[in-house]
């Protein structure tokens, strides 16, 4: 059974991600129009994952629905290609689902080893590994070969930098998860 506290904590991230979205998030689509540029941003993103994460400690399907209810909060804007576009939402919604299965499941494990910060940089990092890949395989089916050309080798270029920023962002948001169990 799920606890108001896991509800309020799945809308109060997202929301969050959506804000951070529509401030920042979008902004390398819409200053140079190149499909994939918004990974440069992924710093900020990172920090929700992994303290959507670590906030949910192992308890299963609520990352899921973060992710998903973030899909949907960020139809109006570019930060996954052209607004109201809900099949490039998609690759994000299989992302959380996978996400969630993998890194809930071995969560308790980190946890007794005491390892709990190398758990959020790993999981915040998977995360924006995987889903670049996720949306190169699905978005030939639904988008013109040259925007799919365009993402899949922007996002190869900027790799190391999304990978650098989803680990800094992991480990801030194990910071923040620090000091927030730190003052309950």
């Amino acid at each position: 059974m799920w606890k108001s506290r896991d509800t309020a904590l799945v809308i109060i991230l997202s929301v969050g991600g959506f804000v951070y979205s529509a401030l920042i998030g979008q902004a390398g689509l819409l200053l140079t129009g190149i499909a994939g540029v918004n990974y440069f941003f992924t710093l900020g993103h990172a920090i929700f994952v992994s303290v959507g994460f670590l906030l949910f400690e192992g308890r299963r399907w609520r990352f899921f629905l973060q992710t998903t209810l973030f899909a949907i909060l960020t139809l109006p804007t570019y930060l996954m290609g052209t607004p109201y576009d809900v099949l490039t939402r998609i690759p994000l919604i299989l992302t959380g689902f996978q996400a969630d299965l993998l890194f809930n499941s071995v969560h308790e494990r980190f946890q007794r080893r005491q390892k709990i910060p190398l758990w959020a940089i790993l999981s915040s990092t998977e995360f924006f590994v995987i889903d670049p890949f996720l949306r190169v395989l699905t978005y030939p089916l639904f988008l013109p070969p040259q925007y799919t050309s365009t993402f899949a080798s922007v996002t190869l270029l900027l790799l190391p930098i999304i990978i650098v920023e989803a680990a800094a962002g992991g480990y801030i948001g194990y910071k923040i998860y620090a000091r927030t169990v730190e003052l309950s």
